[in-house]
Formats: structure tokens, C-alpha cells, sequence
């Protein structure tokens, strides 16, 4: 992997050339920025919180999105390696792609910029230590956790790859041991932020909503309001029963996902069936009963010795195969079009208006700088989807 990293010259030279006048420059420096920890193993569905959130930033002065996955597509090698071996792109790219999510991050705070800061948390310690950062630098931080049951996020990421080798015939695939480290890592983060007060707002999300199952917040002593139950709201929606609508459109989907790896490679049969397993204990009945069946087969009985074959006839000619379309690799461009952040001019809103991010309360303050709204809401019309 070390043979694809990039000279830390090189490296600071495409974020500062590249990556800020593309990514970062333009946005609204704030008295007080709100900077968002959005937690989440790779493949939970994010989407919909950070909608959200996007919207309410951009209302006011846009904001950074931190995402090591929109600064990958900057690697002067990253449309070669994605068509030499699109599963093995992420971990080629990784270690370049996290040095410009540390830049980005110090860009921000020397700014004093909103953030979302996409975070998997496979190493609970140091996003313990960039929350400590962000509150240092006087922005309010909130937390928000996905509460995704690993099968959940398994199949997304699987499905995700899919599409993209049906769009464009390649695609970006997690490996699935940092999926691994990320899903134990987010507990231990929600322990961090439970007993050291990490976050003026702490909330738990389930996938395609954005309304929290839990929220917590900092009263003005910088003590937690309520108790703080992050950690275990954090695995009670990982273990939970599924509804019947889940059940019903998970099992749909990983029956699609079977019928489309049948022109894969070998490994996907068992990494689906991997999946399976890890969703049995939460789908209804009805819907495990739909899904192939994990049981071994039954001893057959003694064969008699096959007769020998036929040798087949020869082929008849074929003309020649028809070309296939040439991939379209992820541009730079393309990642920034992908950034959901939308830089507004403008300074903060009126007096006597609702306090707008970055207006509002000091960090510790307890109130929530985006409050969650009371219903699902539509995509934000200045948010770029992923």
C-alpha cells in the first residue's frame, strides 16, 4: 500500500492547490462555528441526518464537509488504481486521503468554520482528542450516531459497490475489516463522550430517519442533562427487532444482491451469507423464512460410477465481441459536485430572529445549535447528494 502514498510535500501542495479552493474556500468564518461529529460505520445510510444538518449550515455560511471519501478522487493515480482493482482502491488511497481529512480539519478550526465531520470512529482515542480540539477552538460540537445494526451497514455497503459497477461499471469498496473496527469503535466513542462531557449535544439516529431516538445535552454547568446513556441507546438500536417494513425491504434487497453476484467472483456468496447470519436474530419470521436457507445438506446417497462423458462439439465461430464501455473514474470535480456544503455569502441573520449556527449559545450551553426536527423532512434543495 506504502508504494501508492504520496511525499508530504505532495501532499499538502494537492490540498492546498486542489483541495481548498475546491472543497473549503468560501465559507463564512462564525463567532462561535458548529462543528458536527456525524458517527457512523461505513454503509449505515447517512444520508438522511445529514441532510439535516446541511441544510440548517447552509442556510448560514455554508460549512466544511470533512470526508476523507471526497478527497481520494484528488490522488494523481486514483482513476488508474480504481480500474486496475476498484476493491483495493480505498485501502491504496487511505493514508493520503486521511492526512487531507487532518488538514481540512485544521483549516477549519483555523477559520472558525461550521463542519460535518464524517466520522467511523475506528480509533475512538483520537476522535475523542478532535472533539477536545473543536472545543478548544471555541466551537460548539454536537455528536450524532447512527444506530445501525451491522447487518444493516454490511448489506449497505455491499449494495452501494453494486450500483456504482452498474452506473459506471466500478465502484468503491469498504474493506470490510475497517467495517469491522468502526462498529466496535463507536461504542467505545459513545463511552468517551458519556464520561467526559465530549459534546455540547448527543444524539442516536436510526437509518432513513431524522427525528433521534435519544439526545442528551449540556446544561450551563457542562454537566449532562439527563443521564448519560450514549453507549447503551447506542446498543439498543443495534439489537432491537426489526419491523416488518425493515424486515421486508432488507430481505428484498440482499435476494437482488444474490441474484446480481452470481457473475462475480466466488468470494461474494459467502459474503452475503455472512450478512444473513448477522440479520436472522432481528428479522421477523416471515422475512428470515424468504431468505436461502444456511442449514448443511443432507448426506446423498452412494452414486454409481458416471458414464464417461460425450466429447463435446466443436464451437461454432463467434463474431467478434462487442467493446466494452471504457469506466468513468470519479474526477475531482465530480467529488467536489459531490460535497454537500453549498458556501453562501453573507453574514449571520438578523436580530431578533432564531440564533443561527455559530449566533447561538456558547458550547455548554445545552441547547442544540441544529435542533432535530418533529417529522422527517425532504432533501435540502442547496445539499448536493453523495
Amino acid at each position: 500500500m506504502e508504494r501508492h502514498r504520496l511525499s508530504d510535500a505532495e501532499n499538502r501542495r494537492i490540498f492546498r492547490e486542489r483541495i481548498v479552493p475546491d472543497l473549503l474556500a468560501g465559507r463564512v468564518g462564525q463567532e462561535t462555528p458548529t462543528v458536527v461529529f456525524l458517527v457512523g460505520q461505513p454503509g449505515a445510510g447517512k444520508s438522511r441526518v445529514t441532510e439535516m444538518v446541511a441544510g440548517a449550515l447552509n442556510r448560514h455560511g455554508g460549512f466544511a464537509d470533512v470526508d476523507s471519501d471526497l478527497y481520494k478522487p484528488y490522488h494523481p493515480a486514483y482513476a488508474r488504481l480504481m480500474a486496475e482493482d476498484d476493491t483495493l482502491m480505498a485501502a491504496y488511497t487511505r493514508a493520503d486521503g486521511r492526512a487531507w481529512m487532518a488538514q481540512a480539519e485544521a483549516y477549519v478550526r483555523e477559520h472558525g468554520l461550521h463542519a460535518i465531520i464524517q466520522e467511523t470512529s475506528q480509533n475512538a482515542r483520537a476522535v475523542e482528542e478532535k472533539m477536545r480540539a473543536y472545543r478548544d477552538s471555541g466551537a460548539r460540537v454536537e455528536a450524532l450516531f447512527m444506530g445501525v445494526p451491522q447487518a444493516m451497514s454490511n448489506q449497505g455497503i455491499v449494495n452501494r459497490y453494486f450500483e456504482q459497477l452498474a452506473d459506471r461499471g466500478q465502484g468503491r469498496l469498504t474493506v470490510q475489516s475497517n467495517a469491522d473496527e468502526s462498529y466496535a469503535g463507536i461504542l467505545e466513542l459513545a463511552d468517551r463522550v458519556d464520561r467526559g462531557a465530549l459534546a455540547d449535544l448527543a444524539s442516536v439516529y436510526r437509518r432513513g430517519e431524522s427525528k433521534p431516538r435519544y439526545s442528551n445535552s449540556l446544561d450551563g454547568t457542562g454537566n449532562w442533562a439527563g443521564p448519560p446513556e450514549l453507549r447503551q441507546a447506542l446498543a439498543t438500536e443495534r439489537a432491537r427487532p426489526w419491523t416488518a417494513a425493515e424486515s421486508d425491504s432488507f430481505v428484498s434487497t440482499q435476494l437482488r444482491l444474490r441474484e446480481g453476484a452470481q457473475a462475480l467472483g466466488p468470494e461474494w456468496p459467502d459474503r452475503l451469507t455472512r450478512i444473513e447470519d448477522q440479520a436472522r436474530p432481528l428479522l421477523t419470521p416471515a422475512a428470515a423464512a424468504r431468505l436461502p436457507s444456511t442449514a448443511p445438506s443432507p448426506p446423498q446417497p452412494p452414486m454409481t460410477p458416471p458414464t464417461p462423458p460425450t466429447p463435446p462439439a466443436p464451437p461454432k465461430a463467434a463474431g467478434p465481441a462487442a467493446p466494452s464501455p471504457s469506466p468513468s473514474p470519479t474526477s475531482p470535480s465530480a467529488a467536489a459536485a459531490r460535497s454537500r456544503s453549498t458556501p453562501r455569502s453573507g453574514g449571520p441573520a438578523t436580530p431578533g430572529q432564531a440564533p443561527p449556527p455559530g449566533q447561538g449559545p456558547r458550547p455548554g450551553s445545552g441547547r442544540a445549535a441544529v435542533p432535530p426536527p418533529q417529522g422527517p423532512t425532504g432533501p435540502d434543495p442547496n445539499r448536493r447528494g453523495r
